[in-house]
């Protein structure tokens, strides 16, 4: 019985013999990369984007199995099914995603090559993924005329085209309108009518508007028509938020002082925002997607109910964005189920992406008992970068600390400022130790001694002995990096807490020294049972912390010879383990080719270093510091790398996401200790004066301040404290202590 005449002439449309091994092998690892793709890659469920990725990667698998089954005309149209949806898939995939490139660089301004290279360089994954297969399968599979040169030169040509033509109306999508009659008269005249209703609190009770949920407006938000969103705690209690609209300004401020006169609570803090442009959104490229709202710029509205940039900075929406399942560390951009929770939405879980919602953008006006502050990405005026700026920060920073320790030493671990909510979770021991370490560097007033000496009785309760040597442990496992940084923090507070710690710091120090290694490096485990050193890998920031531990013994060891912290090593053996972990760390630590590559934190290093100036010099260890921070001061942003002021100083990739409150702490005081390396060695500091000034103007910005704290519960808890960027609100400890250790050292430089 003869073929079907449709078969018959898909075989005949075959010009030669069709491959198969090769084709096969080729098809089942295609199917395996576009498999992966469409179930892993953060794509939502449903889009275009996911379902193109599994189809292609079904008929891979369908095309590589019937080339090993040897049925031609079954191969022939499976083959060019696969032709004709790699054709199709690779226009609209890499379209979508050079349109998506364009959206964000007229988003994000001066971006640079960040994102348009990474896009770039998938894209081209891409092509190389879709483009050979189609073009090999139709060469075998489609008809003559449809592979001719013209033929396929025209299609080429028209696609060109069209790809070309059609991609700035991509681009210009970015745009947002602006709304004609909010300009700076409107933001003065409101600002005025603001300042009748600064008043000082009854009973001296602050009242912020922490809590205020989503403005529900009557009309719809356009460019038509004035929209003021106010937020402010209402006469009957609690937090209040409110939408004002109105088609001239004079009948918008009427409108706002009959709504504050009648329901706003007197001694209130009242938060303006006006809306000065508007930008509906729509789904594009997934994985960027969740850029289209810009922390602390941008309010998100939907059918009329509206968050604004701060309350969606002072929420979880910027931070509990997890793309991909496999990394659940990795977060960036919006979450849009968050976003639509918040505004109490019908379409929250139901996986639409950005379509549907609204992008505002505002001018924000704050009011308290102190007056009317303009406020810039959600934060008010920062102090002056002045000597008497700096030390109000670093006293700010120290009251949060000396506020934040509980009855037995312990200091707490976290604060959310909007609920209130702490984390006094089980003691840890480094972070502990850190923070007594920067108040005893440079705290001062009669709470700081107190203050220490509970901090580090703290860690006698974690000790274990093994006859002459003692480790902490707080999670049950002994380590380099649960003793070393007590240790230290025990040397350096001593002159602050005596000499009760003492037995201690013997106990630590022999601990120490029965961790290194013969190379001069420390080994990360302390083994109970040997009661030697073990393991190969290092432990970020504990090698640092052990040198300096071991520089600041060698600076106090004639005291501690006549107290309890023996027997201690003499004099010289001291000298030779320094000497040694200083060579190691300064030399085979980095081989010179990886230096400027691979640096991760070295910025205890360059501590020890900063310490052993005046005692323990060794040339290359400082150079170890410089080269360190050499490699890292381009990741921090100045005038010309960004298009977002408030960002200048901060450590960032790319001016997408704020910039790391943490990682610019770590980044100053690295700086702090390179700049005093070079002041002793006689080089020119005026350039890296310039870079720090940028610096700390960036972490007084970044610190919460009694203006700034408009939506905190609890004012008094969180002022002084530093959370980890702008649109990750908690505070930790440890950020609070690098940022004053940063501007505190700073500002001994800078002044």
């Amino acid at each position: 019985m003869s073929e079907p005449i449709s078969t018959a002439s898909a075989v005949a449309a075959a010009a030669r013999p069709l491959p198969r091994a090769s084709l096969a092998v080729t098809c089942f690892a295609h199917a395996a990369v576009f498999g992966w793709a469409g179930s892993t890659l953060p794509w939502r469920s449903g889009t275009i984007f996911a379902a193109l990725a599994l189809l292609l990667a079904a008929l891979h698998l369908a095309t590589g199995v019937t080339a090993l089954v040897r049925r031609p005309a079954w191969l022939v149209w499976a083959w060019r099914a696969l032709s004709i949806s790699s054709a199709f898939g690779c226009v609209l995939m890499v379209w979508s995603m050079a349109a998506a490139a364009l959206y964000i660089l007229k988003l994000y301004p001066r971006l640079g090559p960040t994102v348009a290279g990474a896009i770039l360089f998938a894209a081209l994954l891409l092509v190389l993924l879709t483009l050979p297969i189609a073009v090999w399968g139709a060469r075998y599979t489609w008809p003559a005329n449809l592979r001719s040169p013209r033929h396929l030169g025209r299609s080429a040509a028209a696609l060109g085209g069209l790809f070309v033509l059609t991609l700035p109306l991509a681009s210009s999508a970015a745009k947002a309108e602006p709304v004609p009659r909010v300009d700076a008269k409107v933001t003065s005249d409101l600002s005025n009518l603001l300042e009748g209703y600064a008043q000082e609190p009854a009973l001296g009770t602050r009242y912020t508007v922490a809590g205020a949920g989503p403005a529900a407006c009557s009309e719809p938000i356009t460019v038509e028509r004035l929209t003021l969103l106010v937020a402010y705690t209402a006469r009957s209690g609690g937090a209040r938020s409110a939408c004002v609209q109105a088609r001239a300004p004079r009948e918008l401020r009427r409108s706002l002082d009959k709504l504050l006169a009648k329901k706003a609570r007197p001694g209130s803090t009242i938060l303006l925002d006006l809306v000065k442009s508007v930008k509906e959104l729509s789904a594009k490229f997934p994985l960027l997607d969740a850029l289209d709202v810009r922390p602390g710029l941008d309010g998100v509205c939907e059918a009329g109910r509206c968050l604004t940039a701060w309350q969606l900075a002072l929420s979880s929406a910027f931070s509990e964005n997890h793309p991909l399942a496999s990394l659940p560390d990795l977060s960036y951009g919006f979450s849009t189920e968050l976003l639509r929770q918040a505004l109490g939405s019908a379409a929250a879980g139901q996986g639409r992406g950005n379509r549907g919602l609204l992008r505002i953008e505002t001018e924000s006006l704050a009011s308290d008992d102190s007056g009317v502050h303009h406020l810039v990405r959600t934060r008010t005026t920062p102090p002056a970068l002045s000597a008497s700026g700096i030390e109000q920060a670093v006293r700010a920073a120290q009251h949060y600390i000396v506020e934040a320790q509980a009855a037995d030493g312990t200091f707490r671990y976290s604060l959310d400022p909007t609920t209130g909510a702490e984390d006094r979770a089980t003691l840890n021991l480094p972070r502990q130790a850190g923070t007594a370490y920067a108040l005893c560097e440079l705290g001062t007033g009669p709470d700081v001694q107190s203050t220490v000496q509970r901090a580090l009785a703290a860690f006698q309760p974690k000790e274990t002995k093994f006859g002459d040597v003692s480790a902490l442990q707080d999670s049950g496992e002994f380590g380099l990096g649960k003793s070393a940084l007590p240790l230290l923090s025990m040397l350096r507070c001593r002159s602050l807490a005596g000499v009760g710690n003492d037995r201690l710091i013997g106990q630590l120090t022999r601990l120490m020294l029965r961790l290194q290694r013969e190379n001069g490096s420390f080994y990360p485990l302390f083994d109970p049972a040997s009661q030697r050193g073990r393991g190969e890998h290092e432990v970020m920031y504990a090698a640092g912390q052990a040198v300096l531990s071991l520089v600041l013994l060698e600076q106090q060891l004639a005291d501690l010879k006549d107290s309890a912290a023996q027997p201690l090593p003499s004099p010289d053996k001291l000298k030779r383990a320094i000497d040694r972990a200083m060579a190691y760390y300064a030399g085979p630590y980095w081989p010179k080719p990886l230096r400027d590559f691979y640096f991760f934190e070295e910025g205890w290093h360059c501590q020890a270093a900063r310490h052993a100036l005046s005692s323990h010099r060794n040339d290359g260890y400082e150079q170890l510091c410089l080269d360190y921070v050499g490699s890292r001061e381009r990741f921090v942003a100045r005038a010309a790398d960004t298009s977002e002021p408030n960002f200048i100083g901060g450590y960032l990739f790319s001016d997408i996401l704020p910039p790391s409150n943490t990682a610019t702490s770590g980044m100053g005081e690295a700086l702090d200790a390179a700049i005093y390396i070079k002041q002793k060695r006689g080089m020119a500091v005026d350039a890296d004066k310039a870079l720090l000034r940028d610096l700390v103007m960036f972490l007084l910005r970044a610190q919460w301040s009694e203006a700034g704290c408009y939506a905190c519960l609890k004012p008094a808890q969180v002022v002084g404290g530093f959370s980890q960027q702008l649109a990750s609100p908690s505070i930790r400890i440890d950020y609070v202590q690098h940022a004053m250790s940063a501007i505190g050292h700073g500002g001994e430089l800078l002044f």
